[in-house]
């Protein structure tokens, strides 16, 4: 395994919506979450399809001791009124910072001040990087779905979406 690395739910909510999932859990990763994310997964067989990938041991959910949750209800409470932070991204910031671990979010607020705190933050385009590059899925299938993606969430940072979409239609 090459990266272990810590799931927000948005990653996950984002693959389920453009059928990445199987193929991000091929990825030669280590890939935890926390208890607190997988009660994020709301809608209809999110739950489910993530859930699979845990009975399936690639997937290691992360339940914390009351030690730990007090810990983390500090972190939310010195920051949930100056970011509007949630109790599920400080279960994310604090696992992955305790552990030494890179956070995958699209969340800019929890990206933002887990940078400041010294976690190692990427996003969903080093994810579609990553799947491109263990040739998981092909450049023209990266470029199609990242598009999907982006018409689906217009958070993305659009000149890194055109960047590599166009790239990897000439390829």
């Amino acid at each position: 395994m090459q990266n272990i690395v810590v799931n927000d739910a948005n990653i996950f909510i984002d693959l389920l919506d453009i059928g990445l999932l199987d193929e991000f859990f091929r990825l030669q990763w280590e890939i935890h979450t926390t208890d607190f994310v997988m009660l994020e997964l709301l809608r209809e067989g999110q739950k489910e399809a993530v859930t699979h990938y845990q009975n399936g041991n690639r997937l290691h959910v992360k339940g914390f001791e009351v030690p730990e949750l007090v810990e983390i209800r500090n972190l939310h409470k010195v920051h949930e009124n100056k970011t509007n932070i949630s109790l599920t991204d400080c279960s994310v910031w604090y696992y992955a910072k305790k552990n030494g671990y890179v956070l995958l979010t699209g969340d800019r607020k929890l990206r933002s001040i887990s940078q400041r705190d010294g976690v190692e933050v990427k996003g969903i385009l080093y994810v579609f990087d990553a799947l491109v590059a263990e040739n998981l899925i092909s450049p023209a299938s990266a470029a199609e779905k990242l598009s999907l993606l982006h018409e689906l969430n217009s958070r993305l940072p659009l000149e890194e979406i055109e960047k590599r979409i166009k790239s990897w239609r000439n390829i």
